[in-house]
């Protein structure tokens, strides 16, 4: 094996490591509130694969999904569950912004939202959302569904 070949081999598990252990390290949180007559399930949740033998996800429409090996390296998997009458709402129109309020505000941000459900379990467990990166801090996401009113969440990581 040449050195080059080496090198790229050590740099391809270090990153591997590198994702695996930012993953890891994702905190989760979960909140619901009712937009009209729909309740919204906010979760953040760890970075979650959409391609692959083994991925999380199933890409199902709307906006691409940012994979794990994109440039914004995600950590963290911001989604909506929606249901309506206690059953999961699989088509909707789905807007999700989120901002910093600690240790800086900023300003709110879209999040590229796509429609999928979990790797193997079928349309009911349908959400909306996307993976991104989101440092230590305090948030609040803003979930739009339909023409319904908008709620907020306010949430804080700590890892």
């Amino acid at each position: 094996m040449t050195k080059r070949k080496i090198f790229i081999s050590l740099m391809t598990a270090s990153l591997g490591f590198f994702f695996s252990a930012n993953v890891a390290k994702a905190q989760v949180v979960s909140k619901t509130k009712m937009a009209g007559k729909v309740s919204v399930t906010m979760k953040v949740l760890p970075a979650e694969t959409y391609e692959g033998a083994g991925a999380d996800m199933k890409w199902d429409g709307g906006a691409d999904a940012v994979l794990m090996n994109s440039a914004s390296k995600p950590n963290h998997h911001l989604v909506a569950f929606l249901k309506e009458g206690g059953k999961p709402v699989e088509s909707a129109s789905v807007i999700i912004s989120y901002r910093e309020l600690s240790p800086k505000k900023s300003n709110w941000t879209s999040l590229p939202v796509c429609r999928m459900h979990v790797a193997g379990q079928g349309l009911e467990t349908t959400h909306f959302g996307n993976n991104l990166s989101l440092a230590k801090g305090e948030y609040e996401a803003r979930v739009t569904v339909n023409k319904n009113p908008s709620v907020t969440f306010h949430f804080e990581l700590t890892k």
